[in-house]
């Protein structure tokens, strides 16, 4: 928001009565001050002329300029209480640590947006250990959240516990996410929520396992998020890739590397049970092996030499 000169405003009012195309055309009014350009240079940056490259003016509603600068400010004033945090911790002595307790599945997700406004996510990655607040809360809103970030969510991540992922309602959620820009995994098992942007922040859930976690812990301490950024690398590694259930017996392997059984990999594709069966003896034939296990090692050892 740009402060206007007394002058600035006057000479928005005869602007908007006599409306100049061009500077040159600007400088033969009568009314104009001696320091137009100047002044106008002021209208244009607070958002009420434009000027065009060929050096042609435009105008603005007044209403609609003075409506974006007063949401711009109710922003403004809706992140003071996180700026006044900021500017006690660095004007007091840290012998605390900076920890933000935050209640509540709808403010821990305004929450993220406060921060976000202030230091925008660079790495985030999220540990959800059920689709629980994704679908209802935090998907059909991401959207709207990515839009100011030219990248979209091109960098952040998210692990889910394979065995949520099943039926096709859980799989628009999580295309939801992937529609975003995230990349997803799915593992054995995710313990717990957890929130890594290791050089930004870290949040923990205040009861560990907890999911939707009725409370969390925002922490900025470097060792705090170095801990938690160590923690979710370690789940990352060892997931494997989301991708969109496809009855072939290539994803059939991937699901049931995942320790799904053969009767939820049928329902996650939506198929029957002897088709999953019948989709890993292809793939047996494929590899040229007799068991299960042997299946499971020879394409184990077909995704490192592709990783």
């Amino acid at each position: 928001m740009t402060a206007l000169e007394p002058a600035a405003l006057r000479l928005l009012a005869t602007l908007l009565r006599s409306r100049p195309a061009t500077r040159a055309e600007l400088r033969k009014l009568r009314a104009r001050p001696d320091d137009a350009d100047r002044l106008l240079d002021q209208l244009i940056r607070a958002g009420f002329i434009g000027e065009e490259d060929d050096g042609r003016l435009s105008y603005r509603s007044p209403d609609r300029v003075v409506e974006e600068q007063a949401r711009g400010l109710a922003d403004l004033v809706g992140l003071l209480p996180e700026l006044s945090r900021e500017w006690r911790q660095g004007t007091g002595d840290r012998t605390t640590l900076d920890v933000e307790l935050v209640h509540g599945h709808e403010e821990q997700w305004r929450a993220w947006a406060r921060h976000a406004a202030l230091t925008p996510p660079r790495a985030p990655l999220n540990l959800y250990p059920s689709l629980d607040v994704l679908g209802d809360l935090i998907v059909p809103e991401l959207p709207e959240v990515t839009r100011p970030y030219p990248d979209g969510m091109g960098n952040a991540r998210a692990i889910l516990p394979a065995s949520v992922v099943v039926t096709a309602e859980d799989r628009r959620i999580v295309d939801g996410m992937v529609a975003a820009g995230m990349r997803v995994r799915l593992a054995r098992h995710v313990a717990t929520w957890l929130y890594s942007d290791p050089e930004v922040l870290c949040a923990l859930p205040v009861v560990w396992g907890e999911h939707p976690p009725t409370s969390i812990m925002i922490c900025h301490d470097p060792a705090v998020r170095a801990l938690a950024a160590a923690y979710a690398e370690g789940v990352w590694i060892s997931a494997l890739p989301y991708r969109q259930p496809r009855p072939e017996w290539p994803d059939v392997l991937r699901m049931l590397a995942l320790g799904l059984s053969d009767r939820a990999i049928a329902t996650a594709h939506g198929t029957s049970q002897r088709t999953v069966e019948r989709r890993i003896a292809e793939a047996m034939a494929h590899y040229g092996v007799g068991t299960r296990f042997e299946l499971g090692m020879t394409w184990s050892a077909k995704q490192v030499d592709e990783g």
